[in-house]
């Protein structure tokens, strides 16, 4: 049968009975499945499904039982999707859409159940679906919803087989160049398909209720390797060096109960002081409400300090940039990287630089690669900056190699 993920269902064999109730849909990845309706020992088709096609959903959708069967027509692949994947969703979507999809799943309902009358009591011609092999309309859209769904089950695995690691990218004085800190990025090692995109796997955490978690996991282990880090430095040199971690945290995350609490656990077990802990956020967290701006002064009076991550790139916070209390403001590498040769962004990350200074907040350039960036980023004063120029995302053992200058392993 598979895992309860994925499930190999063999030609002829009932997926489900008309009456049942409902724990899942599926989405039908390649084979093809048969809807139909029993009446007096007789079976009705009804229709034939193909690859991309998602069927079992209504009975979640309203909490009824199935009003047909389905069997494998041939052996079939498919993905399971559960209620709550499914009614997650729907409950985060925008009103709008939470209320269109109530509406045409009444409405399918209601037709389902004069279609089935009529099926029942004339042969009609029963209906097959144009995704065939030869023909497939919506099917790269389906196949992306399954694709979605398995990175979801897989980063549930992920996290239970400690499947991923934190790497550490300097953060540098633009001035000196010396290393002042450290972002604790998350990387997902995984068996199937090697090391996946943070931009892939963080957005589908970030979507579902697994970000939680994933934060709790971050957060211990990125304070525990900044400990190491801090130790290890501090055995060879003979003191702690002043060095901080930031740390990415989303808007679900923000409204964690138990963030602070695992936070501050974190930083007394690993002998990090609150201030060494830079909190990131994005901009685009301040379209949850004014809750945004209790969360950075609860930050502050803990001690930690924020960073407003992504400047410029998300939702537009020059209106409220003076209610913000973050020390310190992130300017995207999308502008860092364009202004070499578009003086308008350059003007741009100038202005950003200029108008933090005059709130009293400091500039991180991030994505930082060449030379000509670094200069212009010192001639028009930014302070700290990021990039591969410094160096790649490392481990805690190159992060070590690399501030005592010994020869470190291949960054990842």
């Amino acid at each position: 049968m598979g895992t309860e993920f994925s499930k190999v269902i063999p030609k002829g064999e009932i997926i489900y009975k008309e009456g049942q109730m409902a724990d899942c849909a599926y989405l039908i990845e390649s084979g093809q499945v048969e809807l139909f309706v029993t009446s007096k020992d007789e079976s009705t088709p009804l229709s034939l499904l193909g690859p991309g096609e998602i069927f079992g959903e209504m009975a979640m959708l309203d909490g009824s039982r199935r009003e047909a069967c389905a069997k494998a027509n041939t052996e079939v692949v498919l993905s399971v999707v559960s209620k709550e994947a499914l009614s997650e969703r729907i409950d985060e979507a925008d009103p709008i859409v939470r209320l269109l999809i109530t509406m045409m799943a009444k409405r399918t309902r209601e037709t389902l159940k004069v279609n089935k009358s009529i099926t029942q009591n004339k042969k009609l011609k029963i209906r097959e679906s144009t995704n065939s092999n030869t023909e497939i309309t919506d099917i790269n859209l389906g196949l992306d919803v399954i694709q979605k769904i398995r990175y979801e089950k897989e980063l549930h695995e992920a996290l239970e087989n400690d499947e991923f690691m934190i790497h550490f990218q300097p953060i540098v004085s633009i001035e000196t160049q010396n290393v002042v800190g450290f972002e604790a990025l998350t990387r997902w090692n995984s068996p199937e398909h090697g090391l996946v995109r943070p931009d892939i796997f963080m957005g589908i955490a970030e979507e579902t209720s697994l970000i939680v978690p994933l934060g709790h996991w971050i957060t211990e282990t990125a304070c525990r390797e900044f400990g190491h880090i801090q130790k290890a430095l501090s055995d060879e040199m003979g003191k702690i060096p002043k060095l901080f971690c930031s740390i990415n945290v989303s808007g679900r995350q923000m409204q964690d109960p138990k963030l602070f609490e695992i936070l501050q656990k974190a930083t007394w077990l690993n002998k990090i002081h609150p201030k060494q802990i830079k909190l990131e956020i994005t901009e685009r967290v301040f379209i949850s409400g004014s809750f945004v701006f209790d969360w950075i002064s609860k930050c502050r009076n803990k001690g930690y300090s924020v960073a407003l991550d992504d400047f410029g790139t998300g939702y537009s916070s020059l209106s409220s940039l003076h209610k913000i209390d973050a020390n310190n403001l992130k300017v995207d590498k999308s502008f860092v990287q364009a202004m070499e040769d578009d003086h308008n962004t350059f003007v741009i990350v100038k202005s950003i630089v200029e108008m933090a200074r005059g709130l009293n907040k400091t500039v991180i350039a991030e994505g930082i690669e060449t030379s000509e960036q670094l200069n212009l980023l010192k001639k028009i004063g930014c302070k700290y900056g990021q990039g591969y120029l410094f160096s790649k995302p490392m481990s805690k053992d190159d992060v070590i190699n690399f501030l005592l200058k010994k020869p470190a392993k291949k960054a990842a």
